[in-house]
């Protein structure tokens, strides 16, 4: 039913003009991720998360919640987990809307089988999208890396059950070092499956009981942002920071413009390896784009980007 993912899924590039720039906010945004499906606009956003191990009225609060979010155009976004994750993405898509499943695996072995039958629905109702590599393990880390997606994608983040460790508490955390809303549900004092919820309301997290909660809440400010790389004080000619593929390329492209495939066969390097450093190269603004998918250096008086 998955078995073709991988082959179906598009790059996505900090260059794309459908590159969302809500990740522009973070610090460390991905220069390129994949998607299956269809990114939809995410003006309209909101980032549902929590625990795996979820009782029956969370869930039931969550796939609510987020059909109620449907029904009012607004996306849902969250990391297709068990559990609050899985409530959240099943009550969007029942909703006629869309949902945004962040992986934290490849595309070869989406995490986790029990919702490869739920991924499949996603598909034809928003997208699946990775910034890993196939055949990378679904290791610790890579869940925590991929929440901070989770909550940049989101114009806000609602947890609705989470112990006093969990994920959704790194969603949270970093939701809040971006500027967005974050939204917790109260919990009983005496259920440990929501002591991270009353943590987050102590430290300031609004109160959400309701849809009319999350969902009437403002747009954050705006502000300008600006392409993964495309640092303002960054020289664009510092070679320091390039490895030894791109230093290989960058000097394959001096004086003249040429294609990804020649440059293949004069550097020894692979192709996937070479586009990577192509499109790395590109966002520093020592390269620019030519007519043909050709590539050439940029003149040292002057940045494309």
């Amino acid at each position: 039913m998955l078995r073709d993912l991988a082959a179906r899924a598009r790059p996505v590039s900090a260059l794309c003009p459908n590159y969302p720039p809500q990740l522009c906010d973070l610090a460390d945004a991905p220069c390129l991720f994949r998607v299956v499906g269809e990114l939809p606009g995410l003006d309209r956003s909101i980032s549902i998360v929590g625990t795996r191990r979820a009782d029956e009225e969370a869930l039931d609060f969550a796939y609510d919640l987020a059909r109620h979010a449907a029904l009012q155009g607004v996306v849902v976004v969250s990391g297709g987990a068990v559990g609050i994750d899985r409530a959240a993405h099943e009550g969007a898509i029942d909703g006629g809307g869309r949902t945004v499943v962040v992986l934290p695996t490849g595309l070869d072995a989406p995490y986790p089988v029990a919702n490869h039958g739920l991924f499949a629905r996603v598909v034809d109702s928003g997208c699946l999208l990775t910034e890993v590599e196939d055949g990378a393990a679904a290791q610790p880390g890579r869940f925590l890396t991929r929440n901070r997606l989770i909550a940049a994608l989101g114009r806000s983040t609602l947890v609705v059950q989470a112990p006093a460790r969990s994920g959704a508490l790194s969603t949270a955390r970093v939701a809040r070092e971006l500027g967005r809303s974050v939204f917790a549900v109260p919990a009983s004092p005496w259920d440990p499956r929501g002591s991270g919820n009353l943590r987050l309301l102590r430290s300031g997290a609004q109160v959400c009981v309701r849809p009319a909660d999350v969902l009437s809440d403002p747009a954050p400010p705006g502000g300008r942002r600006k392409r993964p790389g495309s640092k303002k004080n960054e020289e664009p000619n510092d070679f320091k920071r390039l490895n030894q593929s791109e230093q290989k390329i960058l000097q394959s492209l001096a004086g003249r413009a040429r294609h990804p495939d020649d440059l293949c066969r004069r550097t020894g390097i692979p192709a996937f390896q070479v586009q990577q450093s192509i499109l790395r190269l590109l966002v520093s603004g020592l390269i620019e784009e030519r007519p043909g998918g050709r590539y050439q250096s940029c003149r040292a008086d002057r940045k494309p980007y």
